[in-house]
Order: C-alpha cells, then sequence, then structure tokens
C-alpha cells in the first residue's frame, strides 16, 4: 500500500469518527446552525425596516452571503474547540502510538468541519427562502458560489485548527469566533461599505471576507463584482497555504515533545 492510499484511508476513518462525535452532539450542530439564523431573522425583521429606508434594493437578499459567512465562522470556530480539546485531553497521545500518518488526524477534522458548515448554510439557506431570499442565478453561478463558500470554509477551519492548537484550552480556542465575526461585520456583509466612516470603509472594502461575500453576492444576485472573484481566490489560496505550513509544524511540535 502506497503512503498516499494509506493516507487517503486514514482520513476517511478520521473523518468518519469526527462525523460520529458530530451526530452524537447534537448541540454542537445547533449552535452552528441557530446563530446564523438567528443573526439573519434579526437583521431581516429588526433592523430590515430601517434599511428599506436607506438602500434601494431587497435587503434580505443583501445580507444571505454575509450571514453563510457567519455559519462558516461558527463551524470553523467548533473545529478549533474540538482539537484544543482533543490535545488536552491526550486524545493525541493515543494516536501517536498507533501508525498512522499525523497528516490523517488534521485532514479529518478539516474535512469534517468543511461538511458540517454544508449542512449549516443549507439550513440557512433554507430559512432564507422562506423570508424572501430570490437569487437570480442559473445553475453554474450557484456551482461557482458554492465552491467559493467551500474554498473559504477549508481556509478558515485550517486557520481555526492553527489557533486550536496554540490556545491553552478550548475556551480560549473558541474565542476565534470572534475575529471571524468581528471581519464579516466589519465588511460589506451587512451593509454597503459606502456608509462606513472612512478609516473603516477603507478597512472593510480591502479585506478578505468582503471580497468573498461581494463574490457570491454578484454570482447569485448579479451585484457588480469588480474583480472581487478573483481577489478573493488569491487572498483564499495564501492563506490556507500558511495555515497549513503552521498547523503541521504545531502539530508535530506537540506531538514530539
Amino acid at each position: 500500500m502506497t503512503t498516499l492510499t494509506k493516507t487517503l484511508l486514514e482520513t476517511k476513518t478520521m473523518t468518519k469518527r469526527n462525523l460520529m462525535k458530530s451526530i452524537k452532539n447534537p448541540d454542537r450542530l445547533m449552535n452552528n446552525i441557530i446563530g446564523p439564523v438567528m443573526t439573519m431573522l434579526v437583521f431581516v425583521f429588526v433592523m430590515g425596516g430601517a434599511m428599506a429606508y436607506v438602500v434601494d434594493f431587497n435587503y434580505t437578499n443583501f445580507i444571505v452571503p454575509g450571514v453563510l459567512i457567519v455559519a462558516i465562522g461558527q463551524c470553523a470556530a467548533t473545529s478549533a474547540m474540538e482539537i484544543s480539546s482533543e490535545m488536552k485531553k491526550g486524545t493525541v497521545d493515543r494516536f501517536r502510538s498507533m501508525p498512522i500518518t499525523i497528516f490523517s488526524f488534521l485532514n479529518g477534522q478539516v474535512i469534517e468541519s468543511v461538511l458540517r458548515t454544508i449542512f449549516s448554510f443549507s439550513i440557512v439557506l433554507g430559512v432564507a427562502f422562506i423570508i424572501g431570499f430570490r437569487p437570480e442565478a442559473s445553475f453554474l453561478p450557484w456551482l461557482a458560489a458554492f465552491g467559493l463558500l467551500v474554498l473559504f470554509s477549508i481556509t478558515i477551519t485550517w486557520m481555526c485548527i492553527v489557533l486550536g492548537l496554540v490556545a491553552k484550552d478550548p475556551e480560549g480556542a473558541g474565542s476565534s469566533v470572534i475575529f471571524i465575526l468581528l471581519f464579516t461585520y466589519l465588511s460589506s456583509g451587512f451593509i454597503p461599505t459606502e456608509t462606513l466612516p472612512v478609516v473603516l470603509r477603507v478597512f472593510a472594502e480591502n479585506q478578505p471576507v468582503t471580497h468573498v461575500i461581494d463574490g457570491v453576492r454578484g454570482l447569485l444576485l448579479g451585484f457588480p463584482m469588480e474583480g472581487s472573484i478573483l481577489i478573493a481566490v488569491s487572498w483564499m489560496v495564501g492563506i490556507l497555504i500558511i495555515s497549513y505550513i503552521l498547523a503541521v509544524r504545531l502539530y508535530k511540535r506537540k506531538v514530539m515533545k
């Protein structure tokens, strides 16, 4: 059996293990769904009326891409807590005594997180359709938007894995969601960036989350994208490479000490 085949089989086993843990812990799934759904309902029904006097477009349509980013962030932060918990409980030490590659443990965490994320934003989209989300896209733009969101999910999960390996405890790792939400709220996710003060506007228009949101919004709703997809993908590939290298090095250092 080749090393690649062995790694793939072990990754499959680790992914299945993590999926079973999520299924047995419905609170985790509910938290990953309730948070984004409640965010969307608050913005649509509490702030939506006021925004109707400010913007000339369907506000429900406008915020859904931002809510999907919130869903991705919630799921990724859960992975940070999970890997920190595994390290603290000594589970990784038991894996170290087994003939498995280090990559399978990390890959299994990321794949499970992405699958959980897809389930989460599927529920969010279902609720969005019920409350008035009306995208104009055909199949190919939907597919491109889905690919962009999955790439963002992979990227942000690897980044949270790094935070989970650095954090001293699961609670500290869970605080990673604060930074994800901060970047989401200081973006084009919930209000047009031109309504922000100058300093915040410059930050919002030049950070990666805004470009991801604008790309998804442009694909699904026909909003102007102005190169957002290319910029978003460039940001994500760069962050993904750095996060992956850091995660592997940190994990090696922790399991080899």
